[in-house]
């Protein structure tokens, strides 16, 4: 397989994975109404929502760790996989700050 070649079919089986997990998420969509229907009702559970938007990003970064974890062993030492994991998120939290600020695109006419 060249490299290209892989890099398609690594790209296509990222895109795979986010529809599959995005999925997931859907399929909870019910539950997660439920409880920000609760929320309104009750604004003392505000601290609740917190609590869901914590715990699905502590989910997803867990697994995120335990692959890139996994991944590294034969090359870094377990601090240095945790040093390069947290340069690696904070990029990446950076990027996605930075497309949110970006102006839309405009449609070529």
């Amino acid at each position: 397989m060249s490299l290209e070649d892989t890099v398609a079919r690594l790209a296509s089986l990222e895109v795979d994975l986010i529809d599959r997990i995005w999925g997931l998420v859907q399929q909870e969509e019910d539950a997660f109404e439920a409880i920000s229907r609760e929320l309104v009702a009750n604004p003392d559970h505000a601290d609740l929502q917190n609590f869901i938007n914590h715990a699905m990003t502590g989910v997803l970064l867990a697994v995120a760790f335990h692959r890139f974890r996994e991944t590294m062993k034969p090359f870094l030492s377990l601090d240095e996989t945790k040093h390069a994991f947290k340069l690696m998120t904070e990029a990446k939290a950076r990027n996605v700050v930075n497309h949110w600020r970006e102006p839309p695109e405009t449609p070529i006419a």
